[in-house]
């Protein structure tokens, strides 16, 4: 059994109402989420959802504070989208990132412009079909993948899938960020179907 999804999910609810123990936490994603940014172009024009946000956005309050861009911060755990309400009041971002409750693999808002998917976030084949139907031409997605040792313990994307490019990270679950973009293509038509 798996235990590091749960462990990590209770660890940030407990620590979500504490605002020096949230910078903590979130201070190593810092490079990884300048990466990401730089990997799929992120500007203040976009809209940029964030799924699997958990209780700490950590990924959307800094995607926001870097870009300017509007993020939607989505969990389909209702008690952790509480105190992601209250992180993002605490950071001064709650105007800028709207949170909403939402499973990645079941429903997908449209009018975004880039997705930034979790590492625990699952299935990741569900999501991506997901936002590949959603997406409008142009639409770019961000997906972490864990590394060797940690492969047993996360959802994996589907392997007849190429993303277009990838960054290398240096944590301790996932060593790359990878985007796939929406081009509007036949192929990639019959595959969202």
């Amino acid at each position: 059994m798996n235990l590091i999804k749960p462990s990590v999910a209770r660890m940030e609810k407990s620590i979500s109402r504490i605002p020096f123990l949230v910078n903590l936490y979130s201070r190593p994603y810092s490079q990884v989420i300048k990466n990401e940014i730089e990997l799929a172009q992120i500007t203040a024009a976009d809209i940029v959802l964030n799924i699997g946000c958990g209780a700490v956005p950590f990924t959307a309050i800094q995607i926001a504070s870097l870009t300017g861009a509007k993020v939607w911060a989505m969990d389909k755990d209702e008690s952790a989208l509480k105190r992601a309400r209250f992180c993002l009041e605490q950071a001064g971002l709650s105007e800028q990132i709207e949170v909403i409750e939402g499973n990645g693999a079941a429903h997908i808002p449209r009018g975004f412009d880039v997705a930034v998917v979790a590492l625990q976030a699952e299935p990741k084949a569900q999501i991506l079909d997901k936002l590949f139907a959603g997406a409008t031409a142009g639409g770019r997605f961000v997906f972490r993948k864990a590394n060797a040792r940690f492969k047993q313990c996360y959802d994996h994307l589907p392997s007849n899938t190429e993303p277009v490019a990838e960054v290398g990270q240096h944590m301790q679950t996932f060593d790359r960020s990878v985007l796939y973009i929406k081009s509007g293509g036949k192929e990639e038509q019959a595959y969202a179907s």
